[in-house]
């Protein structure tokens, strides 16, 4: 008995060292920076922050003491912002906005707005102390970029809302719709890339809080209207159903994967150089130019550009085969008209000649054509038909 007791002794001995151990080193280990406690210990650029609207204050700042648990040097100074500005609770993407930068005011073209006060930038966190101190946002600042209606959304948005921009394109959603889950559903889409400012996104906003669809096929949307409004500046949706601007989507689709299946590479093409030819008098001058078409990806953009399926000569063209051409008028000077699009056999024949949406030859194009063919010894097949 004697033996088992010392060995038990020794293994409690052993095991109270071990532990005493433990608490040694844990003594000993770095706990960090101290927590913050007072204005003073926050970083500069956070005081800065409050500096510039010390203005509006309600309560000297120096006077916050922490009143929080949490160690998060941006948790606590949310807390000092309460303090120091804040009569009344808010949405918590207001009180969010003073971690997270500024938000750029722009218009569609990405210029500030020339018609409003606020310059390149808005000072949204003016917005969170007219707000916490039951000053009317609306009348104050909100009036420039949304209605009353949507101010009252944006004041309200709920908790799942986290950022102040995102609560901007869930307000203007919101205004539209009774269904609060619609407009959250719009607010974690693509548009909230876009600046809040611009009338174009907005519509957008809006035009998807009124036709319901996926997030998935609204991101979708987005994505071909960022296309279109960089292909054409007045692009709206005004008039537009969805069913239309789905199929359009759909036909978008189609011609990107058209593209990715036709675009890239290149060839010699004939050994004929491109031309230009001038006609009419001098006052009525027109410059027509042919230009042979040498790479996948011009090949693409001439099909989509005069509605016809040359894209598919792709092949033909790699291989010697046969060249495409691609005829267009400058009249007046300076600004460029379709004319048509040129099928060249290698043995010098002219096979094709199309317009517009495959629209036979104009007689002034039929003209330039002959006159192109004679100086270079070539066959007009396509023309004799035409």
């Amino acid at each position: 008995m004697g033996k088992r007791l010392k060995f038990r002794e020794a293994h409690r001995r052993q095991a109270e060292n071990a532990v005493c151990a433990v608490l040694k080193a844990h003594s000993k280990r770095d706990l960090g920076p101290r927590a913050i406690a007072c204005y003073d210990d926050f970083p500069s650029t956070f005081r800065q922050k409050i500096a510039v609207h010390r203005a509006f204050a309600i309560r000297p700042p120096e006077e916050w003491r922490c009143r929080i648990k949490s160690r998060s040097v941006e948790r606590r100074f949310i807390d000092l912002v309460r303090f120091t500005f804040a009569r009344f609770p808010v949405a918590p993407h207001l009180e969010n906005l003073w971690i997270a930068e500024g938000l750029t005011c722009a218009n569609d073209r990405g210029r500030p707005p020339a018609n409003t006060s606020y310059g390149p930038h808005v000072d949204i966190r003016r917005w969170h102390i007219l707000a916490a101190q039951g000053a009317s946002l609306y009348k104050q600042a909100s009036h420039r970029v949304l209605s009353k209606a949507e101010t009252h959304h944006f004041l309200t948005a709920p908790a799942e809302v986290t950022s102040s921009h995102q609560a901007f394109w869930y307000a203007v959603a919101r205004a539209q719709t009774d269904a609060k889950q619609i407009a959250f559903k719009i607010s974690k889409t693509k548009v909230e890339r876009f600046s809040w400012a611009s009338a174009f996104w907005k519509d957008v906003a809006r035009y998807f809080a009124r036709h319901p669809v996926s997030i998935e096929k609204m991101n979708d949307l987005i994505d071909f209207l960022v296309v279109a409004k960089e292909e054409d500046a007045d692009f709206s949706l005004k008039g537009r159903t969805l069913p239309a601007l789905l199929r359009r989507v759909e036909a978008w689709h189609r011609a990107l994967h058209k593209q990715q299946a036709i675009s890239g590479g290149s060839w010699e093409g004939h050994a004929i150089p491109d031309a230009a030819y001038e006609a009419g008098a001098e006052h009525r001058k027109a410059i027509w130019r042919f230009r042979q078409i040498k790479t996948g990806n011009d090949l693409f953009r001439e099909g989509e550009r005069m509605h016809h399926c040359v894209a598919s000569y792709k092949f033909l063209c790699t291989r010697g085969d046969v060249s495409i051409w691609s005829l267009t008028c400058e009249y007046p000077l300076g600004h460029i008209n379709k004319g048509v699009t040129i099928e060249l056999l290698k043995d010098g024949a002219i096979v094709q000649c199309r317009g517009f949406a495959n629209r036979l030859p104009h007689a002034n194009e039929v003209a330039m054509v002959k006159r192109w063919a004679r100086e270079h010894a070539l066959s007009w097949q396509a023309l004799e038909r035409s």
